[in-house]
């Protein structure tokens, strides 16, 4: 689609239908092989597409538009943040939002928030990330959306556990369960599909890694089962996401002075990051090195380190 010459001077339904079909290929791409396998072709997508709105159209027509150029353009932020283009990242993030307020499209928008907060958190601005899943939150809510203030409200426990604040990741953490369970799946839009028991899981597995970090390392006796099944239940499609879990249980193994599984694990959790084009996965392996290298008497860690020091990303 992105490589058309002419734009039509009117579109239907099918126009709409053709971008939505193509964006959906797109995010599967960025699922298995990361953000740098298709980048490129994402923002050529949405900037083609942008002209789209010149044409004539039905209102039918018309608002389907908006709300598949809004999440073409959220999933060509989400690809510049895996791959290190932040500013980028921010910039279509905006256009998104732009594009997602015309039709009022508050589920959307929530998605788009729970993006953006996630390069804040990855960036380790904890208490910015919370602000902007606080306005995830809000659009969520008006959405009447238990699946999107469930993700959101788990984000917010990871937020909450990287900052030591336990009682407060618990209850997010317990809440996004609550609102988990009274979400009807099957209406789940596509842009928030991932979202699932599995992801659930791995989030869980995630805030207590952080608590077992910045709390007490016994919450490695929740963490590392929860990841587990995590990994398990990811299908095939879901690279990157396996992988970050990977990264996960190898802290908690290392946590837990279990330094042979640690690095059994972080062999398959160097590997899984070989297999996705992200600079994200990458950044993820650094505290996990600088974590070894605190246990550099034990020669598991030290194997470990010096694994992850080798690794160049692919991109």
């Amino acid at each position: 689609m992105a490589e058309q010459d002419r734009v039509p001077a009117r579109i239907g339904v099918g126009d709409v239908v053709r971008l939505e079909a193509e964006t959906e290929r797109l995010r599967g791409l960025d699922y298995r092989h990361g953000g740098g396998s298709c980048r490129d072709s994402v923002i050529a997508t949405a900037a083609w597409n942008d002209q789209l709105l010149r044409a004539k159209a039905t209102a039918t027509a018309r608002s389907r538009l908006h709300v598949a150029l809004a999440d073409v353009h959220n999933l060509a932020g989400w690809t510049c943040f895996d791959t290190g283009l932040e500013q980028a990242a921010t910039k279509h993030w905006d256009r998104a939002l732009e594009l997602g307020a015309v039709v009022g499209h508050q589920d959307l928008i929530a998605n788009i928030h729970y993006r953006a907060g996630r390069m804040r958190l990855h960036n380790g601005r904890r208490r910015d990330a919370l602000e902007v899943f606080d306005l995830g939150v809000v659009a969520a809510k008006r959405a009447r959306s238990h699946h999107a203030t469930a993700m959101l409200r788990a984000n917010q426990a990871w937020a909450h556990a990287g900052l030591g604040d336990q009682g407060m990741a618990l209850i997010r953490l317990r809440q996004a369960y609550e609102e988990f369970a009274q979400a009807t799946v099957s209406a789940v839009p596509s842009w928030a599909r991932f979202f699932d028991e599995t992801d659930l899981s791995a989030l869980t597995g995630v805030v207590h890694t952080e608590l077992a970090r910045t709390v007490d390392p016994c919450h490695t006796a929740t963490a590392i089962p929860a990841l587990t099944a995590a990994i398990l239940g990811y299908p095939d499609g879901m690279t990157r996401s396996r992988a970050l879990s990977l990264i996960a249980l190898t802290a908690n193994h290392l946590l837990d002075n279990d330094f042979a599984h640690a690095d059994l694990v972080g062999r398959r959790a160097v590997a899984a990051a070989g297999r996705v084009s992200s600079i994200r996965v990458a950044d993820r392996l650094q505290p996990l090195r600088h974590l070894a290298g605190r246990y550099r008497g034990d020669p598991h860690a030290r194997q470990l380190a010096a694994r992850i020091a080798a690794f160049t990303p692919v991109l």
